[in-house]
């Protein structure tokens, strides 16, 4: 029996218990019935791995509420489409973020310096002071999705006491993506009208993680910038994405916003390190492209949490890592696969060359205007 046929819910148990004290009652059951129904009551209240007496079940059940009982959401294979493989695809993607020859041999240095990097990374105590911490106002529009009393006002106190949150929530305000009619934004107030509080909520989201992300760089300076239109790409994908699948359209909005968030973490500390420890050879694309298909996919798995992000963004995010045809995928794990790799085609085609990567969004049956609306995206940004 699937452990979950055990679960039992407070009125069914109720339910259960009402049955059994009355049959027993007014039945007479004798001892050897008394016996069958004891272990009946034994196998429903033996419930991973654990089992309680009868009436520390009952008590428990009636003066406790019971713990939160999520059923395992349905898994989706990681379906590869032929020319576009997710190995193939990964390997044009990165030598788009690291442009040059990727056959260039590492000296010594390079090579401590990576293994180095990488390993401080995997411990908690060190990754804390290479990671910024998750922008406060993130947890605080996770929280308003669950309070209807949630209003705009909450957003724009926080939005004012920050000038330069204020200028980035504007500039993407006015992108075409969230201003299609192109009536220029000039405050917070209008914003707010234009538009509306979900759209409020993404700006704000993707305005206070832009830092984070689009960071400065002595080696490969367009590998930051790179990053920053990627995640905001991919996030906007995973929110239209999510609106035809019935799934949490802000929660597909984050996930996509910090998908990479291991990427440029690992990129940034290289750099500095590759900088502190100076040689002839400049790093290229094989001291940065290798160590970022190593761990960065899982380093974001980590920062996710690390961050305390929803649990359904960190099980999406653990469901890259090693990520094959074989692999198992949540809904939100088969979106941001979905998204991510056609958000890293969408980045590596010219416009004029669209038609080439169209059987993605055939395949994984996608929107037919992803690419106008990611195109939306980059206007004026």
């Amino acid at each position: 029996m699937h452990k979950n046929d055990y679960f039992l819910t407070r009125n069914k148990t109720r339910k259960l218990y009402s049955t059994i004290v009355h049959d027993s009652f007014f039945l007479n059951v004798n001892i050897a019935s008394k016996k069958i129904l004891r272990a009946k009551i034994k196998e429903v209240t033996h419930y991973q791995g654990k089992t309680m007496t009868l009436g520390s079940f009952i008590k428990n059940i009636l003066h406790k509420e019971p713990q939160a009982h999520t059923a395992p959401a349905h898994l989706q294979g990681a379906v590869e489409i032929k020319g576009f493989e997710i190995a193939t695809c990964k390997k044009i993607y990165y030598h788009y973020l690291f442009e040059g020859e990727s056959t260039t041999a590492l000296n010594v240095p390079q090579k401590l310096v990576i293994d180095m990097v990488i390993s401080q990374l995997r411990k908690k105590e060190q990754r804390v002071n290479a990671v910024p911490r998750l922008p406060a106002v993130i947890p605080k529009l996770l929280r308003s999705l669950k309070d209807p009393q949630s209003s705009a006002r909450d957003y724009v106190a926080i939005i004012n006491k920050d000038p330069a949150m204020s200028a980035a929530v504007l500039k993407l305000a006015n992108s075409v993506y969230f201003n299609p009619r192109s009536k220029s934004i000039s405050d917070i107030d209008r914003a707010i009208i234009k538009l509306g509080i979900e759209g409020l909520r993404s700006v704000l989201s993707a305005a206070v993680m832009q830092p984070i992300i689009q960071r400065q760089s002595p080696y490969f300076n367009q590998t930051g910038q790179r990053l920053w239109l990627h995640s905001l790409n991919c996030a906007v994908a995973c929110e239209v994405i999510a609106r035809t699948r019935a799934l949490d359209c802000y929660k597909a909005y984050l996930m996509g916003l910090v998908h990479d968030i291991g990427k440029i973490t690992l990129f940034s500390e290289l750099c500095k390190q590759f900088k502190l420890n100076e040689t002839a050879q400049v790093p290229g694309h094989s001291a940065f492209a290798p160590a970022l298909k190593k761990i960065s996919t899982h380093l974001s798995s980590l920062i996710a949490k690390d961050w305390g992000l929803p649990q359904e963004i960190c099980t999406a995010l653990d469901q890259q890592v090693g990520l094959t045809e074989q692999a198992q995928l949540t809904p939100y794990g088969e979106l941001l696969y979905q998204a991510n790799l056609a958000c890293e085609m969408y980045a590596v085609t010219p416009q004029s060359k669209r038609a080439s990567i169209t059987p993605i969004l055939d395949q994984f049956k996608l929107p037919k205007d992803l690419w106008n609306t990611l195109d939306s995206v980059n206007t004026q940004l």
